[in-house]
């Protein structure tokens, strides 16, 4: 004697349970819910100076596709608010920002103290920033002396995973007369929402 009730039952919750395991397994395989951005972690290395006394002026931005600005990160806080009036500090940046013209709000929001000497990193959460997932053209950009600039860029992928970006490195548009390296063991990692 077969008894369909039961037997009904049991393939319902069976049903049930690979139902359930399914649903796990879907959500447990999407790394992050759909518009959230993550982190960008920028580390680096400014060397005590030699015989040149670098000014470290600094600024960190995202570029689109075209090259525009998307946002400034981060700016040093002499060179917010007088050395990019001068033309030398961080040329790539001051052209893009027209820092003259940018709301106090986000001045103060990106704005903090130059970095000292030694190992150092930065962290943007690019959700509070409102960088939406794409792809970006990551540049941070140190002033040396004169006219004399040290520019990382590199392109950074924002989305639903981790990732590091390659970075080139372009010096100028001054030629500086020592071989010293003051901006080291640059890397900038993507750190995709949990």
């Amino acid at each position: 004697m077969v008894r369909t009730g039961s037997l009904c039952s049991r393939r319902g919750a069976v049903l049930l349970a690979l139902a359930l395991i399914s649903s796990s397994a879907s959500q447990a395989q999407t790394p992050s819910a759909p518009g959230r951005s993550g982190t960008l972690v920028v580390e680096f290395l400014y060397m005590p100076p030699t015989s040149v006394e670098p000014t470290y002026h600094t600024a960190m931005w995202l570029e689109d596709a075209k090259g525009n600005l998307v946002k400034t990160l981060y700016v040093s806080q002499e060179l917010s608010s007088a050395e990019y009036k001068l033309g030398n500090a961080c040329p790539d940046w001051v052209k893009q920002a027209h820092w003259e013209k940018a709301p106090k709000s986000e001045v103060d929001a990106v704005t903090a103290p130059t970095p000292n000497v030694g190992s150092e990193a930065k962290t943007f959460d690019l959700d509070k920033m409102g960088i939406a997932p794409g792809v970006y053209q990551f540049k941070f950009q140190v002033h040396i002396s004169d006219q004399h600039n040290v520019l990382h860029r590199g392109e950074v992928k924002v989305g639903a995973v981790d990732s590091t970006a390659t970075l080139e490195v372009v010096y100028g548009p001054g030629k500086l007369e020592v071989t010293d390296q003051f901006v080291r063991a640059v890397q900038v990692r993507y750190v995709a929402p949990k």
